[in-house]
């Protein structure tokens, strides 16, 4: 009882003395804080807010209390922007004058409190440090325990430094190096400045559109429109009934004896309102106009003159024949060398000198057979034509030209003589010029023959057999043998004509619609070409063999490009009837088609290398006979730009 009686006195005692420290305090805890405060006395918080925000006074017209609980009002500010720009301009300290938000007022800074400031903003210590806190390092030292000296490199300039001057100097020099490189300064223009469009406006500004003009009253809207104009009373009522909108005129036409009679207009506002509309609200958009012809849009097509040479003219005529023994012209062809010309009538076949037009060799037929056509090969053998077979003729003296002739024949002594086989193959060689070396019976007419390029394979084409798969036909000389590559032909398809590829192991067959191309190698049909012609007539592979061209009977030549499609890549109707024969030439870029409406076109045909490119095609000439004859035939000279022509009556003709 007595411990805890001497507690509760003790803490009686302790309640007192707290009350007598705090009567002696001060009664504002600020002033207490101020007076034991170092701070400056600018630095004294004038308003007295306690923990309030300052957002309370936002609305009001003071801002907190003083000491003696005095309303502290509010400094008038600048009403607005205006007003301070004039403020600066006329103060000429304004950059130093800070805003004491909590206090109401402008507090403008000395020269120390800006450096003050400045020296807080570089990083620096707010105050400058005295110059007794430093102290200096002597580097040299008199007593160094290992006594050595300094180097004499520390004296001299350094070397590395010296060439790296150099180096900076050389650059300055050269003007790699620029010290204090111009700024780009932005050039400022006055968008109110009284100065011409075109001279400033139009480089920094879009180009200006024009608006849509209005459009200009005609004869209805005249004070004095002629009667025809004027409205019934009928139209009259029907023009107010109708919506404003699908009204044909927005007005009732009126007619006045003079103009000042005339009143002014009700809806003037309401036209001027709806013009302002229509200059807001449409979009306007400025279309380049190209000014520009139809030619501009064509290819550039090179003249004629710039593609020569080419066949222009009629040189000369070669000599006739006796006509009524000979017959109708069927082919002719030259020789690979352009040394002999053949021309194969019905009855008689004739060879000429290519450039003197003389006649050295002409070969009759009997009566009851006929000849069909010619061709000769790269070595000198020369293919006729006959009724139920063909025949081959040499072209030269010496014979060891055709080693496949003599090989031929040692093949044919070893074929038995009982044998049942449709075609007979019988050698005759001779050393004399334009002899028959061999011929070849067959039980039908072939009407189109034409060498390999090794001269040893010929392929013949008979149209008219009675048996389908005899209608192509590959003879080989140095075998003395007859091949069939179609067994199994449909009886519909109509062969008109075969020819080899120039370099490739493929056949391509010409029917009356289509063009098959098949590969012996294979054997098997790679390609089916569709001409899209009432029915073909004949058929010519370019030299690279990559295009072929085809000639109908309905007066139309189709360009075919293998490496693009099936269809044609141009068709062609410059022909007047139908087409007898198209050809290539060798070793120039032409190509040529003869009709039986006399005329010869004479064609360019360039074929690029690239792929991407397509060929250029155009036609440069039209030869035409002198009587108008159909064109039989045309062979174009292995070298020369020459073209040789034989008409239906038998006159043949060279162009040069």
């Amino acid at each position: 009882m007595n411990q805890n009686n001497t507690i509760n006195i003790r803490a009686i005692r302790n309640k007192k003395s707290i009350k007598k420290d705090l009567s002696l305090q001060p009664k504002n805890i600020h002033d207490q804080y101020y007076q034991e405060s170092d701070d400056s006395e600018d630095e004294k918080i004038l308003s007295k807010i306690g923990r309030l925000q300052t957002k309370k006074y936002k609305d009001k017209d003071f801002i907190g209390y003083d000491e003696n609980l005095n309303k502290i009002q509010k400094k008038k500010q600048f009403q607005d922007t205006i007003d301070e720009f004039i403020n600066k301009t006329e103060n000429k300290d304004w950059w130093r004058v800070v805003r004491d938000e909590l206090n109401n007022q402008d507090v403008v800074l000395n020269d120390k409190q800006l450096q003050l400031l400045d020296r807080i903003r570089t990083g620096k210590t707010a105050i400058k440090l005295a110059d007794d806190y430093y102290f200096e390092h002597e580097d040299f030292n008199q007593f160094d325990l290992l006594s050595s000296y300094n180097p004499k490199r520390r004296f001299l300039p350094s070397k590395w430094e010296r060439i790296k001057i150099n180096k900076l100097v050389q650059g300055i020099k050269l003007g790699r190096i620029v010290l204090n490189p111009p700024q780009k300064v932005e050039k400022m223009f006055d968008v109110w400045e009284n100065v011409a469009e075109d001279q400033v406006l139009s480089k920094y500004l879009p180009a200006r559109i024009p608006a849509s003009k209005a459009q200009l009253p005609s004869n209805v809207a005249s004070y004095n429109p002629p009667e025809e104009y004027l409205f019934t009373e009928q139209e009259k009522q029907q023009w107010l009934q109708t919506d404003p909108e699908d009204r044909e005129i927005p007005f009732i036409p009126q007619k006045f004896k003079h103009l000042r009679n005339v009143p002014s207009s009700e809806q003037l506002t309401k036209d001027l309102f709806n013009r302002c509309l229509d200059l807001y609200l449409a979009p306007r958009i400025r279309r380049k106009k190209l000014m520009m012809k139809s030619t501009d849009f064509l290819p550039e097509i090179p003249k004629p003159e710039e593609l020569k040479p080419f066949p222009t003219r009629l040189n000369f005529e070669f000599g006739q024949i006796d006509t009524t023994k000979s017959g109708q012209v069927k082919q002719i062809s030259i020789s690979q060398d352009g040394q002999i010309l053949g021309v194969c009538y019905e009855y008689a076949v004739a060879f000429f000198d290519a450039k003197t037009t003389k006649c050295l060799h002409t070969k009759w037929q009997s009566d009851d057979k006929q000849f069909l056509g010619l061709d000769f090969s790269q070595s000198g053998l020369i293919c006729i034509l006959q009724s139920n077979g063909f025949i081959i003729l040499n072209s030269y003296i010496d014979k060891r030209q055709h080693p496949n002739v003599e090989d031929g024949e040692k093949a044919n002594k070893q074929i038995p003589k009982n044998s049942n086989n449709v075609f007979e193959w019988n050698f005759e060689l001779d050393d004399n010029v334009f002899q028959q070396l061999l011929e070849v019976k067959m039980p039908y007419d072939p009407l189109y023959v034409q060498f390999h390029s090794k001269s040893d394979y010929i392929v013949s084409t008979q149209p008219h057999t009675h048996v389908k798969s005899h209608c192509i036909l590959v003879h080989s000389i140095s075998k003395s043998s007859t091949s069939i590559p179609f067994q199994n032909m449909k009886a519909s398809t109509e062969v008109q004509q075969t020819i080899f590829h120039p370099t490739k192991p493929e056949l391509y067959i010409m029917t009356n619609k289509n063009i098959f191309i098949y590969s012996l190698t294979k054997q098997q049909l790679m390609k089916k070409l569709l001409a899209g012609n009432q029915q073909n007539s004949t058929i010519a592979i370019h030299p690279y063999g990559d295009n072929l061209i085809v000639g109908s009977n309905d007066q139309k030549v189709c360009w075919f490009d293998l490496d693009m499609g099936k269809t044609p890549f141009k068709k062609m109707s410059y022909h007047k009837n139908g087409v007898r024969r198209v050809i290539f030439h060798k070793t120039y870029p032409l190509f040529a088609s003869c009709s039986d409406d006399g005329t010869i076109n004479i064609f360019h045909c360039r074929i690029s290398t690239d792929l991407n490119q397509a060929p250029v095609i155009l036609p440069l000439k039209v030869l035409k006979q002198k009587k108008k004859e159909s064109v039989m035939d045309v062979a174009f000279h292995p070298t020369q730009p020459w073209i040789y022509s034989a008409s239906k009556e038998g006159v043949v003709s060279l162009w040069t």
